[in-house]
């Protein structure tokens, strides 16, 4: 008797699992080659001109991230969907925000991040910054897509997700450190930050395998939280070689991570992760064009992104 029970226990289990496995293939299928393809080839577009901060390259990019998170319904941050702030009272810079809510009310905020700005137009030369940092963007706005898709379901998330592009990256981290600087809440209701910050390469291996990505921070986490990108790399077969320093260095590890957007939250006591393929020789030079760019693997790296935070939103739910 106990064994037929326990084996109709096991079949429920395994039958009430399936719609969740489903819904995870549903999002993940979401983020596609061609996606990011079309993202990072607009962002690079000769009227973008670069994305310089407070230029009309910038602009422009603006525009198109702000019409992207409207298109997708998100809601507004606190009443904005823009953060507009001076920097050394010289250049105007415009921070790019949407919300998707939790299912339930709730204080708590995952943050997900990429800065869309880069080096514009110097000496009559174009930085296109496809890597550097489009792909990121690339990898927000299609996240964006999937918790959207993901809401419509009533499936999650369980915390609110809060996406941001920041501007002024390439001016010492300008927008981020300004957005944490007049954050309307505390700092304590921010579970995890995630910035993504060239994302697209496959020119640098950690080892050989050019399927990788360099996750820093790792260890700014709850330990309940450490193992989350390792399981979801595992159990959705992603098979990421992921490695959690810079090549290696704990110096370099250590200056890396400090050259990020997510920086700015973690000097303020918040978890803070780093996702990225590493500098390579196109960075910050104008041969920084889509063509570098590894659109199959960037797409898997986000859906392990995806799978990190919903990971994250579950655990801190329950």
């Amino acid at each position: 008797m106990k064994k037929a029970l326990a084996i109709v226990i096991f079949c429920l289990l395994a039958v009430l699992s399936i719609p969740a496995v489903a819904q995870v293939d549903k999002y993940e299928a979401m983020a596609t080659d061609s996606l990011h393809r079309e993202i990072v080839f607009n962002l690079c577009d000769s009227v973008m001109e670069g994305r310089g901060a407070g230029t009309r390259g910038g602009e422009a990019a603006r525009k198109y991230i702000r019409q992207y998170f409207k298109e997708l319904e998100l809601k507004p941050f606190y009443f904005k969907d823009t953060y507009a702030f001076r920097y050394n009272n010289e250049i105007t810079m415009h921070n790019i925000m949407g919300v998707v809510p939790a299912l339930q009310p709730c204080d708590k905020y995952i943050i997900v991040s990429a800065h869309y700005d880069h080096l514009g137009m110097i000496k009559g030369k174009t930085y296109p910054g496809a890597d550097d940092n489009a792909s990121g963007v690339a990898a927000l706005l299609t996240l964006a897509n999937m918790c959207t898709e993901m809401r419509r379901d009533s499936v999650g998330p369980f915390v609110n997700i809060l996406f941001v592009a920041f501007d002024g990256k390439e001016y010492s981290m300008a927008g981020s450190k300004r957005f944490v600087a007049d954050l309307p809440f505390a700092t304590g209701d921010i579970v995890c930050e995630i910035n993504m910050d060239i994302l697209g390469s496959t020119l640098v291996p950690v080892h050989k395998n050019p399927e990788y990505l360099i996750v820093l921070g790792r260890n700014t986490l709850p330990e309940d939280l450490r193992d989350i990108i390792t399981k979801s790399n595992l159990s959705r077969g992603l098979n990421l070689d992921i490695d959690y320093t810079f090549y290696g260095s704990d110096d370099f590890t250590r200056t890396m991570y400090r050259l990020g957007d997510h920086y700015p939250f973690n000097q303020k006591g918040v978890p803070a992760l780093l996702f990225t393929s590493g500098f390579h020789q196109h960075t910050l030079k104008t041969t920084d064009t889509p063509e570098i760019i590894d659109y199959k693997v960037l797409a898997k790296r986000t859906k392990l992104i995806f799978n990190t935070i919903q990971g994250i939103s579950n655990v801190r739910h329950h």
